[in-house]
């Protein structure tokens, strides 16, 4: 098939313009165990996107899953109580830690985890194929068609992706990254959204099913100064002035019955996924 657009070069290209997206190629594992505190106290109260994930796979009891980034286990922990095996693979040994932690609260002992970036796994030697594979927002790499690649050789079954669907946060957020690193600098934080892996997978014969929805995100804080800091760890550490993003925590959160802060944000989603029968 005639490309006329090269999609894997063309985010090569985007990927390379980020010092920070650089930082997790050299070492994912340092930047993922710094933040997996933070990480944790955004996701660890999170429901709502969380169920509609897994709404959309389709898992069996009996399967194998893979859970590719797996993180602190947002998807992992729910999934194991719903088919035979879970692998968690993720470069971070601080994230695992707490992924471990989490399925220990759920008496869940069928899981593996596996301390690997992606880009250094080979299928096969470091993972054996497994009947689902999925990766939730985990497809940061510089060259994405390797890693979907991969992916796809790693599952007997199907592959379930999820990726934002136009900017990568919602627009009030998105005002706060302006806010803090310039107009230029926020451009850099984030990845292109789902078209990007969609056509880098349409040139290698492999035509998904993509859904479009809004997926909900509800993330809890005993204080609008909690908020703020953990923004900080997570996405600019070292800043020392936080009336920016105190600012923009007074105004997105709400006290819920427990008096709680809560903060409820929604952006477009893309679920992509295919099944190697229709291949």
């Amino acid at each position: 098939m005639h490309r006329i657009i090269d999609w894997n070069e063309l985010w090569k290209a985007i990927h390379t313009g980020s010092p920070g997206r650089a930082e997790k190629d050299r070492d994912p594992a340092a930047v993922w165990d710094r933040r997996a505190s933070a990480y944790h106290r955004v996701t660890r109260d999170e429901t709502k996107a969380t169920r509609q994930e897994l709404a959309v796979l389709d898992l069996r009891p009996g399967d194998t899953v893979l859970d590719m980034g797996a993180g602190t286990g947002r998807l992992a922990v729910p999934i194991a109580q719903a088919v035979a095996h879970v692998t968690a693979l993720d470069p971070s040994g601080g994230m695992l830690s707490i992924l471990k932690e989490r399925m220990a609260e759920k008496g869940q002992t069928n899981y593996s985890c596996v301390r690997m970036r992606w880009e250094d796994t080979e299928i096969g030697r470091d993972i054996e194929p497994h009947d689902v594979v999925i990766a939730a927002f985990s497809l940061g790499f510089y060259d994405l068609a390797a890693a979907l690649e991969k992916l796809d050789a790693a599952a007997r079954r199907s592959v379930y992706l999820f990726w934002h669907a136009g900017e990568w946060r919602n627009p009030e957020e998105m005002a706060l990254y302006r806010g803090v690193f310039g107009e230029e600098g926020a451009m850099r934080k984030g990845y292109p959204d789902y078209i990007y892996p969609v056509n880098i997978l349409h040139d290698a014969g492999i035509y998904p099913n993509v859904q479009i929805y809004r997926e909900v995100w509800d993330s809890v804080y005993d204080s609008i100064d909690e908020a703020a800091r953990n923004w900080v760890e997570m996405h600019n550490p070292g800043q020392e002035d936080l009336s920016v993003v105190r600012e923009y925590f007074s105004r997105v959160l709400s006290r819920n019955e427990s008096g709680r802060y809560i903060e409820t944000a929604s952006r477009p989603t893309a679920a992509i996924w295919w099944t190697k029968e229709n291949r």
